[in-house]
């Protein structure tokens, strides 16, 4: 599932292509993804406009449509954006399709139809109406603000990390490679953590998404140190070589070192 360096690097992606262009037509090919408009609304609401910037709060990206109202993308568990230059054949499962007056396109792509397409009025309001967390990389996301809502969960640290109602933006695979780097196991309950533990997850946190971001969220470049490229059935800890073990933890498949995660 994409999370919050695969949306970032998606909203600069978009930045850098999409930008400042009159929308000509836009073509909804799934009504299903959909949230709280019709395909007939978001013709009449994009055509014509322009997206003018970009923003992202957790895995959500928005671009703003000429400073009044703002498209918003979730991209489920295998969302995309691809731009295509005019004449390229539209990808597979395309969800909408945007189509600008360059003839140049943007596709959301959605392979499973779990993602969701909308338009909203501001993103605050947004972000409150579904109860979503500070970003995970925002000013909001203090250490203190960290430690006050960890105490108040009993749950796994892992369940906590994934709590888009607590902080928004980290899913199953950052949440390991978070607590990988903290050295930190995953079962442990969040309110029982000491305030060094807190602190160390605070930092690991701003260090992995960030480094994830810089890598354009791909496993395969990140550093060598790092769970991500072995995190997998019959992998093996990139530290101390010791064969990886999985649980379910809210769910989720997750991978641990037994040796250097206690």
């Amino acid at each position: 599932m994409p999370e919050l360096p695969d949306v970032e690097v998606l909203r600069s992606y978009l930045d850098k292509k999409g930008l400042h262009q009159p929308v000509h037509q836009v073509e909804v090919f799934a009504e299903e993804v959909l949230e709280g408009i019709s395909a007939r609304e978001v013709h009449s609401q994009v055509t014509g406009r322009s997206f003018s910037s970009t923003a992202r709060h957790g895995k959500y990206l928005f671009a703003e449509l000429n400073g009044n109202g703002w498209v918003v993308f979730h991209f489920g568990m295998t969302g995309q954006l691809h731009w295509l230059q005019p004449g390229t054949r539209t990808p597979d499962h395309t969800r909408v399709l945007f189509i600008f007056s360059n003839r140049q396109s943007l596709a959301f792509v959605l392979r499973r139809k779990l993602g969701r397409f909308g338009i909203i009025p501001d993103i605050t309001g947004f972000v409150a109406t579904k109860g979503l967390g500070p970003d995970a990389l925002s000013k909001e996301l203090d250490l203190h603000t960290l430690q006050q809502r960890l105490k108040k969960t009993s749950g796994t640290i892992k369940g906590a990390l994934t709590n888009q109602g607590l902080i928004a933006g980290i899913g199953n695979i950052y949440s390991d490679e978070i607590l990988f780097q903290a050295r930190i196991h995953p079962k442990n309950r969040a309110n029982k953590l000491d305030r060094e533990a807190m602190r160390l997850i605070f930092r690991k946190i701003g260090e992995v998404l960030q480094t994830a971001i810089e890598r354009e969220a791909d496993p395969a470049h990140m550093p060598a140190t790092y769970l991500l490229p072995h995190r997998q059935k019959g992998g093996v800890c990139p530290v101390c070589g010791t064969k990886l073990k999985q649980l379910r933890i809210s769910g989720r498949a997750t991978f641990y070192c037994s040796n250097c995660q206690q």
